[in-house]
């Protein structure tokens, strides 16, 4: 009898908390709070909160203060995603640069190679290269590469490279600020940049989705190299040497 007394009051113990946890959860949801809340109120899962909650009706205001308080919990999860994710990135791009360390003169001569051969070989016409080193590009980047690989690899001096600016007809007004950038990005003379050629047409999307210099700020910077036909042919010959090895 004991034991069958002890029972009796634990079930009704369980079933008053129950009842308890019940009524608080309906009066909290009469107020207007959401399933979330009440959970993290009285510790009740929101599988037997819908049981017990599914008659109890919210006027429209509540409903519109629900709905405003999920857009702004949507918003504050959206932003911390986004945040973690942009730390992710940076972390990571953070990590990949520490695994460049050392270039040899051998990965320069092939990047180089790669790089002229991505800019020139697309347009397919195999005599202009043989006609004189060009490299054209809006990346400051690239361009300051270029130089670079010209100077160490191709071994050519800087009186022989000239520059031509391509930019759109309509920013002739600010043609000294795109001088004077080209000229800090190269570490050339300004009156190196003499050659200027406007864009009549707007810009047109090329295939991939790039763009010509119309749009962009400081226009196009292409390099040319004086009497640099045995250097193009070089380049030539070493792109067919690639292609070569990989598919012959």
């Amino acid at each position: 009898m004991h034991y069958v007394t002890i029972l009796v009051i634990r079930t009704c113990m369980v079933q008053y908390l129950e009842n308890y946890k019940k009524n608080i959860a309906i009066d909290m949801r009469k107020k207007g709070m959401s399933y979330s809340e009440i959970e993290n109120r009285i510790h009740v899962p929101k599988s037997t909160l819908s049981f017990w909650l599914k008659k109890i009706k919210l006027t429209e205001d509540q409903e519109k203060k629900l709905n405003k308080k999920k857009f702004e919990a949507l918003k504050k999860g959206s932003k911390k995603k986004i945040a973690r994710t942009l730390q992710t990135i940076k972390e990571i791009k953070i990590a990949s640069a520490k695994d460049i360390k050392e270039i040899t003169k051998k990965e320069l001569w092939l990047m180089g190679i790669m790089l002229y051969w991505r800019e020139r070989f697309l347009s397919g016409n195999e005599s202009d290269l043989r006609k004189g080193v060009k490299f054209t590009s809006s990346d400051p980047y690239l361009i300051k590469f270029f130089l670079k690989w010209l100077q160490n690899i191709g071994r050519i001096d800087k009186e022989e490279i000239v520059f031509d600016i391509f930019i759109n007809k309509g920013q002739q007004r600010v043609i000294g600020e795109t001088i004077g950038y080209w000229s800090d990005v190269t570490d050339f003379p300004e009156d190196k940049f003499n050659k200027i050629y406007y864009l009549k047409s707007k810009p047109k999307r090329k295939r991939g989705g790039r763009k010509t210099a119309g749009n962009i700020r400081f226009g196009l910077l292409r390099i040319r190299v004086k009497a640099s036909s045995m250097l193009a042919r070089q380049m030539y010959g070493w792109v067919r040497g690639i292609i070569r090895y990989y598919w012959d």
